[in-house]
């Protein structure tokens, strides 16, 4: 019996120090660097896609596509531009942030389901939240994706809502992705390759096009596999989501007892 309350213990104080991590949210130190976007969450860079005639590579090999006013929910992107997508980890902090002094003109949440990322259209066939932000750079999309697992995206802002670099926009759960789209009328090219680690409001995404570069764009996409210690994070994390829904659906049914 006493080993017994002493595991319950030391599992309940397990799942309460992996949820307090998990909801971290640290102030940053914003980078000010003006003409650059910054990288709008924590992660790896899975790909580098460039999008034509409002069609996009999916995040896999398999040669297939999306549109992408479908995935943007909006025709304010232009029909050419890059897709840089940020896989969010459940060990990263998942506050999303602007990348530019911005001002929120479109805000839809599309709704859909939660396959995991090894789904190759599980980006465009999940649930999302579209954004698109007017900044001095022009009009720049971010699709922030949700994940299984009691997953969600809460929005910070709404339309018409400013927004400094680096400013809190959106908070993710579970971890998922987070894809910037820059039409080439923004005149911004990469900063970053699949593999490279960014953080929100820290890292540099894309840089102005220089003229006089012949360097072509580095397309890329990298497989994105969870790592042990990730899969392992989740156990606590779905206990507590386990609970939670447990406490809340025993209190509409005892709601309607009472009625």
């Amino acid at each position: 019996m006493i080993l017994a309350a002493i595991a319950a213990v030391l599992a309940a104080i397990v799942v309460l120090v992996s949820v307090l991590f998990f909801y971290r949210d640290p102030d940053r130190r914003v980078l000010r660097v003006g003409g650059m976007l910054l990288a709008p969450s924590d992660g790896v860079v899975v790909s580098v896609r460039r999008y034509a005639s409002s069609r996009a590579p999916i995040l896999s090999k398999d040669g297939r596509s999306f549109s992408v006013e479908e995935f943007t929910d909006t025709t304010l992107l232009g029909s050419d531009g890059t897709i840089i997508s940020i896989a969010i980890s459940p060990l990263d902090v998942h506050t999303v942030r602007s990348p530019a002094d911005s001002k929120v003109v479109h805000l839809s949440r599309i709704r859909g389901g939660l396959k995991w990322m090894k789904y190759p259209d599980f980006e465009y066939a999940n649930e999302r939240v579209s954004m698109v932000l007017e900044t001095p750079h022009g009009s720049v999309g971010l699709v922030i994706v949700a994940a299984p697992i009691t997953s969600s995206v809460k929005t910070l802002v709404k339309e018409q809502d400013s927004v400094a670099a680096g400013g809190r926009v959106a908070r993710i759960r579970l971890g998922s992705l987070a894809s910037v789209v820059i039409p080439d009328a923004c005149r911004l090219r990469p900063a970053v390759y699949c593999g490279d680690r960014v953080l929100a409001g820290v890292s540099i995404l894309a840089r102005p096009v220089d003229e006089h570069s012949s360097k072509p764009l580095g397309e890329c996409w990298l497989e994105k596999r969870s790592k042990p210690s990730e899969r392992l994070f989740l156990l606590p994390l779905l206990a507590y989501a386990t609970l939670v829904n447990l406490v809340s659906i025993l209190g509409r049914l005892f709601a309607k007892l009472l009625k």
